[in-house]
């Protein structure tokens, strides 16, 4: 007898599993998961809120969708919060630490002597100034770009200057901390000529810095909670999941960490091809023009300081899985930049859409 594979409750697709107590496919999943505490956004049927959903409809009807989520059983009680997920990763680093093999760890963890008082000074330096030039920039641009955009008729909530806004607030935020970052006294040799180089990496960026606000709690859900609608009209189920994930798994590599992170936004900035080369029929002596020597001086030395800081924090084996899991991470970003830049030349919008690829900064 032919064993078949089971279908979602919901729209019929075939199923990955039992998800929060009913078997869904992934898109659904993410779909629960999302949209389930979902306090600020009140789905409305533009019908007779009894819409089919299947695997090709699904998408047409948001707030028919999520009430057969509920139907079928689905249980936001079970949605694991992210304190959880930390948690859990927290634990599961702990236990490993304890049980390892230390044969080859190089230096001992914890050992305070790897970081010289100028190391410790600029680390401290590093906390301030994102405190005071990337998080307080952020709350002030709450007043021109709203976290919750304004409730209006459903017709006119699909703004694609919406996410062209809310990519300016998420990028110059990080724009301001680099900027800043510069003025630091080893940095002095820097002009406005390299910190133009930088301004093209720093879109590609926006994740590890988004992720980091999500695990001070500054920011309290995903960039685009309150704008599924518009997110959705343009961007696949498929590519906002991969964002999801990206986001959440750039916070639970360390999650209490206060350094790590702010590092690697400096590290990532200073880098020569952050943001992916686009694919092209032509290409131009100035797709690969040489990146400055400065800046990759200073990039070593930021990255020299991060590794003796994760070293001091972690012991040579688990520096080294880290580092990995994180450069792993951030490729997969990379793909998806590509990948968004792609969706946006194929789209027949006029070019609405196309201020998202470019950088267009005033600081």
């Amino acid at each position: 007898m032919l064993q078949t594979r089971p279908l979602c409750a919901v729209c019929g697709a075939a199923a990955i599993g039992r998800n929060f107590d009913a078997m869904t496919c992934l898109s659904c999943k993410a779909f629960f998961r999302r949209n389930a505490y979902n306090e600020h956004l009140v789905f409305t049927c533009r019908i007779t809120n009894s819409c089919e959903i299947t695997s090709t409809t699904r998408r047409h009807c948001s707030a028919c969708r999520l009430k057969k989520c509920f139907e079928q059983g689905m249980k936001k009680e079970l949605i694991r919060s992210l304190n959880a997920i930390n948690h859990a990763t927290s634990a599961a680093l702990n236990i490993r630490a304890q049980h390892r093999s230390t044969t080859m760890d190089l230096i001992p963890t914890n050992d305070s002597t790897l970081l010289s008082s100028d190391d410790w000074n600029l680390l401290s330096n590093i906390q301030k100034t994102y405190e005071q030039y990337c998080l307080q920039k952020f709350l002030e641009s709450h007043q021109t770009i709203p976290l919750i955009p304004p409730i209006q008729p459903y017709r006119s909530r699909i703004k694609l200057q919406r996410l062209i806004d809310l990519r300016y607030k998420y990028t110059i935020i990080v724009a301001s901390f680099i900027r800043r970052i510069f003025l630091f006294d080893g940095f002095q040799v820097l002009s406005d000529h390299h910190f133009q180089y930088v301004k093209a990496s720093l879109q590609c960026i926006t994740s590890v810095n988004t992720s980091e606000l999500m695990r001070l709690h500054v920011l309290k859900f995903l960039p685009w909670e309150h704008d599924q609608l518009v997110l959705q009209s343009v961007l696949s189920e498929e590519f906002i999941q991969r964002a999801e994930t990206i986001l959440y798994k750039f916070q639970t590599l360390l999650p209490h960490d206060m350094i790590v992170l702010k590092s690697w936004v400096i590290i990532l900035a200073l880098s020569s091809r952050t943001l992916p080369l686009w694919r092209k029929d032509h290409y131009n002596s100035s797709d690969f023009d040489p990146y400055p020597m400065k800046l990759l001086l200073s990039q070593n030395y930021y990255l020299t300081l991060l590794w003796k800081y994760v070293m001091y924090r972690l012991g040579h084996n688990d520096t080294i899985i880290f580092l990995v899991r994180f450069i792993q991470n951030f490729l997969r970003r990379q793909i998806l930049e590509a990948d968004l830049f792609e969706m946006i030349q194929n789209r027949d919008d006029h070019a609405q859409l196309t201020p998202l690829t470019q950088v267009n900064l005033k600081i």
